[in-house]
């Protein structure tokens, strides 16, 4: 039986494909299984690329399903597999050859249906290569360690850890055991409806040190820089599935992390309104800002920001009015225009 199972959900990526699925077929470690999930694409091109590489690679293992979006692709691979460990990959990033056999060394048989091991990342751009590591610091975290990193797994400018699915070994059993939070309705950090459970359970977590070996391509389709109208109901949602996780886990300051987190994310929220394209954004910013729910928890919440861009869509969020809104529009504006 295979050691990991690496799952790679494909929807249209047939111009990225390659690169991901052949750095996975390189890996040191070759006792791996491949799961291709084909999410209903219609490209005509991904689809067929899957079966391509299975018929090359007897390791590789093909899902074709209708489009039902990224978590019911790997969903669908995860209850599919057959090794202990899973590890997630998407079909425009890809991997060094290093990786399992990497993260796959610091696992212990001992917890074989309770562990995650986390990674770092390289976020790959077009004039930009910017390492990102966990802030944990690199070890093994048990017991009460493990109590301790729960009580702050939301509500920081930086999380101990990152709650991407991807650039990890995750054990199979604990993931299906937390499929049930899983809501498909979720489009914005819907990551988190998997790996924020997962770590709520998890009896040991071990951070790997440097080990960039996961590269988040940033391409000019994603999401980064794109308004999107929906983008306050979606993190709504979000921030009622994550407390109810929370809650349903037993953790103590449940509330309180998602008191603050509530507030990070209200900073996503006013940085997609300033990215609107509209010429209202003032009176939209207002609107929301000085939503009685939402002012409360942004003047009431204690929350510490130190990152200077954060700073001043904070400030932004605490005094929403129409020269401070103008003034934040274009910085962004000029970011934006700079890094895209």
């Amino acid at each position: 039986m295979a050691k990991v199972s690496v799952i790679i959900p494909v929807y249209n990526t047939a111009e990225y494909m390659d690169q991901c699925i052949d750095s996975v077929l390189a890996q040191t470690m070759t006792d791996i299984e491949i799961m291709l999930v084909d999410d209903g694409s219609t490209d005509g091109i991904s689809g067929k690329k899957c079966d391509e590489y299975a018929g090359r690679d007897s390791r590789v293992r093909v899902i074709h399903k209708e489009n039902g979006g990224l978590q019911s692709a790997w969903i669908a691979g995860t209850a599919e597999a057959t090794s202990d460990y899973v590890s997630y990959v998407d079909s425009d990033d890809w991997i060094d050859a290093d990786m399992m056999e990497g993260l796959y060394g610091l696992t212990d048989r001992a917890f074989v249906n309770s562990e995650i091991i986390a990674g770092n990342y390289i976020v790959e751009k077009t004039g930009e290569r910017r390492k990102e590591t966990q802030a944990l610091t690199p070890g093994v975290y048990t017991g009460a360690e493990l109590d301790k990193i729960r009580r702050r797994l939301l509500g920081e400018e930086v999380r101990p850890v990152t709650m991407s699915r991807c650039m990890k070994l995750i054990s199979r059993k604990l993931v299906l055991e937390n499929i049930k939070y899983c809501d498909p309705t979720i489009f914005m950090s819907e990551d988190v409806n998997i790996t924020l459970p997962c770590l709520c359970d998890v009896k040991r977590l071990a951070i790997a040190k440097d080990s960039y070996f996961y590269h988040y391509r940033l391409v000019g389709s994603s999401m980064a820089h794109s308004y999107k109208p929906n983008f306050l109901k979606d993190l709504e949602l979000s921030n009622k599935t994550f407390r109810e996780i929370l809650k349903d886990k037993g953790i103590e300051n449940a509330g309180q992390q998602m008191d603050r987190e509530f507030v990070m994310i209200l900073l996503l929220v006013m940085k997609n309104e300033l990215r609107c394209p509209d010429k209202d954004t003032a009176a939209r910013v207002k609107r929301i800002f000085l939503r009685e729910d939402i002012r409360s928890k942004v003047v009431g919440t204690d929350v510490t920001i130190s990152g200077l861009a954060n700073r001043l869509l904070y400030f932004t969020m605490k005094h929403p009015a129409a020269p401070v809104v103008g003034c934040m529009k274009l910085i962004l504006g000029a970011y934006d225009k700079k890094t895209n």
